[in-house]
């Protein structure tokens, strides 16, 4: 009985698991603006995130980015080059930035997000600029099942699947028999 469980441990562990990797995607915003200030359609899905650097070494220069989506807006801390450091490396000032990262939330991020880069000098406003990105949905097995059962259409997946229950049935079929046989052979 012991072996059976674990044949269906290893099987359980085996079976083909439907998502992705969560993505990082770098945005650098310098003198020029943002580099890239459209991220490419299809580069990041639900739950994947967005770092913005400020990289404009334009003397006195911050940067405040702000994240649209259907009339919410999202804005990041202010921005700098650099953060004074003491001589273990640490920041001194603990508010200080220079990297905003954003996490696409994995449920209510799907669509267009519209970016505003502010760059401001001395405190006062100096330049604006836009971007964009499209977040497709991260779609799981559970509904991946579901099209594949609307369309009729069977993938390899679904295959390896059925071939796996098969196998693991005839596994345990065969310990079982194989357990008996020595219980009455010990009798």
């Amino acid at each position: 009985m012991r072996i059976l469980a674990a044949i269906l441990g290893v099987v359980m562990l085996a079976s083909p698991v439907v998502g992705h990797e969560l993505l990082i995607y770098t945005v650098i915003v310098n003198s020029e603006g943002a580099q890239p200030a459209d991220i490419p359609t299809g580069a990041l899905k639900e739950g994947d995130s967005a770092w913005f650097w400020m990289k404009d070494t334009t003397e006195n220069a911050t940067l405040v980015i702000e994240l649209e989506k259907d009339g919410a807006k999202v804005r990041s801390p202010v921005l700098q080059f650099a953060c004074e450091l003491d001589d273990n490396g640490t920041r001194i000032d603990e508010n200080c930035m220079t990297r905003y990262d954003f996490v696409f939330n994995q449920h209510t991020s799907a669509g267009e997000w519209n970016f505003t880069f502010m760059t401001y000098v001395n405190d006062s406003l100096n330049k604006t600029s836009t971007g964009s990105v499209y977040i497709q949905e991260d779609v799981h097995l559970e509904e991946d099942l579901d099209e594949i059962a609307e369309s009729k259409e069977i993938s390899k997946e679904a295959i390896a699947g059925v071939i796996a229950a098969v196998s693991l049935v005839a596994i345990a079929f065969l310990i079982s028999k194989i357990e008996s046989e020595t219980i009455q052979e010990k009798e």
